[in-house]
């Protein structure tokens, strides 16, 4: 009980930390995003944003030995068995050395192909496209070096270190800008050769800190046989899911590039760095969860395991209605706020994404006990045809003349099936208690959404015109409103008690 209590600490410490960063990251990805749009210019900034699009296309393996370091050396953490996570980290550091050559030399051949025969960019800026491709491929290369000490920091749950080193990063992205402004070249070029050496201090500072921190980020990177079948095996699987994925989104975006040119392109951009800024608040807590929700699945605690599944996905869902509610409906006057020019097609893009971000909040947890349990065969299969048929349907919608919007209700749709085949995949693998899950659903999560859909509509029906004010307003009446609801509501009496007992220790108060 009382290592079950010290676990619930840990989360509850660690989403601190996390969503102090989350809200530096916020404040300063909006700001910079709006600089960096006003002086790129709505066409240059959609370049920018399908080549690096382009370029994400690739992830599709580095993203599955991501997931897979992550949960091997979560897993390995949990087990307590220090020589195995050695050897497992030593396997993965050798394996994404190998990939980043790898992926240096095959994305510099087929990507180019791709940018000079099949994308729509103008001629005039298709010199600067192929500078800021060339640099989205070292980053990318580069990024992949990062990826096994990122997942020990997450894996250790270090969050405070995460937490400033993601600060520092964003700070470093606005001094970027502030050169961008004053850069004696093409703009574009500039903020790309930028972009890379950004990566390369980050690198550097998580390669110097996991090194002293983490004894097991010393060993040499070498191939242990056994731990590369048992990992490709695993990789295999998360690939097939990986490439439906990268598919579903980047493939998305280049038939809007192709039926639509780069503006709507610019405007996708601008609804996703929205989105992001969204999702990666809301991600704080999912970050400091997950590797408790791993590490419950390796010592083989079925009961806690459950217990985080359903507590992780309420509390989710809380934080995207109280983040998400005030900008859904008021996102036209926050990008008119927030940018010079705002491209046609960014709100409707916005909201639907937004939109999509809630169906998340069911997903992320869920799948990641999924990606715990290393039984996902049949979950990737089945992802992998959802998404396609995603993609295909995608595709019809626009060659049948549909707006742009399609694309995005369509993904809506289909991320609905996603999480019926997780709540299928988890009932099957570790007996996930499905009764206890809906009660939860119908009890918690239904009342407080109906509550915000209500007020919404009150609020669209008093007010008909789009200033700050209205948003300060809605916001402010939101919140107030909201927050007592979900902790009465959505809150049962021990989780109220222990929400107290956080806040008393933090606050360095005795309890009357």
């Amino acid at each position: 009980m009382e290592g079950q209590l010290s676990n619930n600490r840990r989360i509850a410490k660690n989403t601190v930390m996390l969503y102090i960063r989350m809200i530096v990251v916020m404040l300063v990805t909006l700001y910079t995003s709006r600089l960096v749009l006003d002086v790129l210019g709505v066409v240059d900034y959609g370049i920018y944003s399908v080549v690096g699009g382009l370029v994400g296309m690739f992830t599709i393996l580095s993203g599955s030995l991501s997931v897979s370091t992550s949960r091997y050396l979560t897993y390995e953490l949990g087990r307590g068995d220090f020589a195995q996570l050695k050897k497992t980290f030593a396997t993965v550091s050798a394996i994404h050395i190998i990939l980043a050559i790898s992926m240096f030399i095959i994305c510099e051949i087929l990507a180019m192909w791709f940018l000079n025969t099949k994308l729509n960019i103008p001629a005039e800026r298709m010199h600067a496209a192929e500078w800021a491709l060339h640099c989205s491929i070292a980053s990318f290369c580069l990024s992949l070096l990062t990826v096994p000490y990122g997942a020990s920091v997450i894996s250790h749950e270090k969050m405070t270190t995460f937490a400033y080193l993601s600060i520092l990063d964003v700070v470093i992205k606005l001094i970027i800008v502030f050169l961008l402004y004053i850069s004696p070249i093409d703009k574009l070029v500039f903020y790309a050769v930028l972009g890379f050496f950004t990566g390369v201090i980050y690198q550097v500072i998580y390669f110097m800190y996991c090194w002293v921190k983490f004894p097991e980020c010393k060993a040499r990177p070498a191939i242990d046989r056994k731990i590369v079948k048992e990992i490709s095996m695993f990789v295999g699987w998360t690939f097939i899911g990986n490439a439906a994925v990268v598919l579903k989104d980047e493939g998305v975006m280049m038939l809007l590039n192709i039926f639509f040119g780069p503006v709507v392109n610019a405007a996708q951009g601008v609804a996703m760095q929205v989105n992001g800024v969204v999702t990666r608040f809301i991600s704080g807590f999912m970050t400091a969860v997950q590797p408790q929700i791993t590490k419950s699945y390796a010592s083989e605690e079925v009961g806690r395991l459950n217990e985080l599944l359903v507590k992780s996905t309420k509390f989710s869902f809380f934080l995207t209605v109280i983040l998400i509610f005030p900008i859904i409906n008021n996102t036209s006057t926050l990008l008119n706020v927030w940018l010079v020019e705002v491209p046609d097609h960014a709100v409707n893009f916005a909201n639907l994404i937004l939109v999509y971000t809630f169906i998340d909040c069911f997903t992320t947890p869920l799948y990641t006990a999924v990606l715990a349990s290393s039984k996902i065969k049949t979950y990737e299969v089945v992802l992998t045809i959802l998404y396609v048929l995603n993609v295909l349907c995608s595709y019809l919608a626009l060659k049948l003349g549909m707006a742009p919007e399609a694309v995005f209700v369509l993904a809506i749709l289909f991320k609905f099936f996603v999480l019926v085949l997780l709540l299928q995949q988890s009932k099957k693998l570790f007996d996930f208690d499905m009764r206890r899950y809906f009660r939860m659903f119908v009890a918690r999560i239904i009342p407080i959404l109906l509550f915000g859909c209500l007020i919404s509509l009150a609020y669209q029906w008093i007010f008909d015109n789009d200033t700050f004010m209205k948003l300060i307003v809605f916001t402010i009446v939101f919140e107030a409103l909201a927050i007592p609801f979900i902790w009465i509501t959505g809150l049962t009496v021990a989780e109220r008690q222990f929400v107290k007992n956080i806040l008393i220790e933090r606050l360095h108060l005795k309890k009357s």
